[in-house]
């Protein structure tokens, strides 16, 4: 009996999974280290060479030149080297975790080569239409809609806040956009089995979809609770995490600067070579390298916590479904515990010393590292934004009276040849009639009336580029967007010429979303300042033969700006209007924003200038 007892306490023994997910969880861990490692190798290599290629013979790719460089040789090429990329990361982060967590839930020893060489095999199953649409629902709609298997490749992925505003604006778009989103998230919740269906119990995504719809349509509700209770105790942990790792610090840290002098300055440099720092400078250096330690520790252990509660989340998932389809297994091999977790241990100890040090040196030169820069200029969208009706005069005057480095504006040709301001393809929005510019001539576009968007009854008329010009001259700087069907070169050469009648060269900027009018502009009148706009781009976007690089918010990466600043142009970031987005781009380095919210941004603007130290830690430093 006793030879029998020891024989099981050494050998397997039955567990529970609910315990079996949480006694998994630092090997999981473990495996997304060693993967981010393992990743992060091809895929730089990946968009190193994506970024080559895209800038061999000239301009880069852009939204604005799309129609040329998609007849060009190198758009095959990219496009080979991004679905390589897409694969890499589909196999790293998505297929080879559910082949590690099939392994930790049937007690197998889980390897991250033997995981990763599974995921790599079962690329070849995807190889048909539907496997393809799976990893394109993967790769952008998950991102999109926010719910479902997504890869970090793309998690960014946003519909475009230009397109947002047309879509929620319109009754019937916004109900569209609801319903599709609806749809999305039960097709998700229906099909959440499908790559487990292919991966591990080999079929093809057709028949890995409709299994899913099964197993889900049987286990509806119990599948429905166990996800909504995972998700209550992952946002608990985060939000248990955050109070714990961030607010109780920040008070401490809080408390401890309000007796320190704000704006205080320090050269620790210049004060080493002439013996003239002060106790005052010590005093702030040491509170700047405790808050920054606080917050890099901060940063890093929810960084840790997210990446466990994405472990769970997996190990959840995978659970239900050897539950649902009824191959549940409860053998968990005993396995050494000081070998498991001693070198884990060093690592996390070699990561606080580090931080130590990063905190002495970032305490030290805090003042040369965290300088906020120049104020960020900001441009009223559509003259004025929300502060009056839409591409009017009146927007001129409230950006002018709200001190506004500039007003962005829209022009198109009339059928007989001038120049007046309209956003969309007609008037209807604005006035109801649904005719274009361009098949109207500038006397009846002078009958139109405007309804006044700011609510105060007005009827405006649609204003012309002269009448602009006039109220804007000396004042603010007017950013003409050369617009719709009509923006040609016949268009740059009238503006041109209308503009220098008007003594305004000076105060105006020609951008437009299409490259091929801009880098004419930019040609054949130097003179004038030129802008293009975009809102994807691969390459570096600076050798874009234009002054000014006008960025949607996702497009308007630290890389782009970085190099946008080396090639001594503009970066500018269009159209910026929550709160969230204000905060980032007025401290990101960028030249300027286009807005609809002008009011918000000054406000947003003071509050940067307010920030205490640990406050300025808190924005810049990250732990990727």
């Amino acid at each position: 009996m006793g030879q029998n007892t020891k024989q099981e306490s050494s050998g397997p023994k039955e567990i529970s999974f609910r315990r079996l997910s949480f006694q998994a969880l630092p090997e999981m861990w473990t495996y997304q280290i060693l993967a981010g490692f393992l990743l992060a190798i091809p895929a730089a290599l990946l968009l190193q060479l994506i970024d080559w290629v895209a800038g061999i013979g000239g301009d880069v790719f852009t939204t604005a030149n799309i129609k040329t460089v998609v007849l060009s040789w190198r758009f095959p090429v990219i496009l080979f080297l991004g679905i390589l990329l897409v694969f890499v990361y589909v196999v790293i982060e998505l297929l080879s975790q559910i082949y590690l967590t099939d392994d930790i839930l049937n007690g197998r020893r889980a390897g991250v080569r033997r995981c990763i060489g599974s995921g790599i095999r079962s690329l070849k199953r995807f190889m048909n239409a539907f496997g393809i649409g799976i990893i394109l629902f993967i790769l952008i709609v998950a991102p999109l809609c926010g719910v479902g298997f997504s890869i970090s490749l793309s998690e960014t992925f946003y519909i475009p806040n230009f397109i947002m505003e047309v879509l929620l604006k319109n009754p019937f778009f916004a109900a569209g956009y609801i319903a599709l989103m609806l749809y999305l998230v039960w097709f998700v919740f229906r099909s959440a089995f499908t790559l487990h269906a292919v991966l591990l119990d080999g079929m093809t995504p057709s028949e890995g979809r409709k299994y899913s719809n099964r197993i889900v349509k049987e286990h509806r509700w119990a599948f429905l609770k166990g996800l909504i209770l995972t998700m209550l105790v992952m946002l608990v942990i985060l939000f248990v995490s955050r109070f714990l790792f961030s607010r109780i610090p920040g008070w401490i840290l809080g408390g401890c600067g309000e007796s320190l002098p704000k704006d205080h300055t320090v050269d620790f440099s210049n004060a080493m070579l002439t013996g003239s720092l002060t106790d005052m400078d010590v005093q702030v250096m040491t509170y700047r390298s405790a808050a920054v330690f606080a917050v890099l520790v901060e940063k890093y252990l929810i960084s840790v916590v997210v990446l466990l509660c994405g472990a769970y989340f997996m190990l959840r998932l995978n659970r239900y479904y050897l539950e649902y389809t009824g191959r549940e297994r409860r053998l968990w091999p005993e396995r050494p515990k000081k070998a498991r977790y001693i070198w884990k241990i060093v690592l996390i100890l070699l990561m606080f010393v580090l931080f130590f040090l990063a905190a002495i040196l970032l305490g030290l030169f805090f003042d040369q590292l965290f300088v906020r820069e120049e104020p960020v200029k900001i441009i009223a969208h559509r003259t004025g934004g929300t502060m009056a009706s839409e591409n009017s005069v009146e927007g001129i005057e409230q950006a002018i009276s709200h001190g506004c480095y500039g007003c962005e504006t829209d022009i198109q040709r009339t059928k007989d040849g001038h120049y007046v301001i309209n956003h969309d393809d007609d008037f209807k929005r604005l006035t109801g009639v649904a005719k274009a510019p361009k098949d109207m001539t500038l006397a009846q576009i002078r009958e139109l009336r405007i309804k006044d968007t700011t609510g105060s009854g007005k009827e405006l008329l649609v204003p012309t580029l002269e009448e602009l010009l006039d109220a804007s001259r000396g004042k603010v700087k007017l950013f003409v967007e050369l617009k719709g069907v009509t923006a040609d070169r016949q268009m740059v050469d009238d503006a041109v010429r209308i503009i220098r009648e008007h003594d305004c060269v000076e105060d105006t900027a020609l951008i437009s979303l299409n490259y091929d009018v801009i880098k004419y502009a930019e040609t054949t009148y130097p003179e004038f300042e030129t802008g293009t706009l975009f809102f994807a781009s691969l390459g570096d976007v600076s050798k874009l033969t234009c002054d000014l690089l006008i960025m949607e918010e996702e497009t308007a990466t630290n890389t782009n700006i970085s190099m946008i600043h080396r090639a001594g142009k503009q970066a500018i970031v269009w159209t910026v209007n929550s709160e969230e987005g204000m905060y980032h781009f007025l401290d990101s380095g960028i030249d300027a924003v286009i807005t609809d919210q002008v009011e918000m941004a000054q406000k947003v603007q003071a509050r940067l200038d307010d920030r205490t130290d640990l406050e300025v830690l808190e924005d810049h430093l990250t732990i990727e």
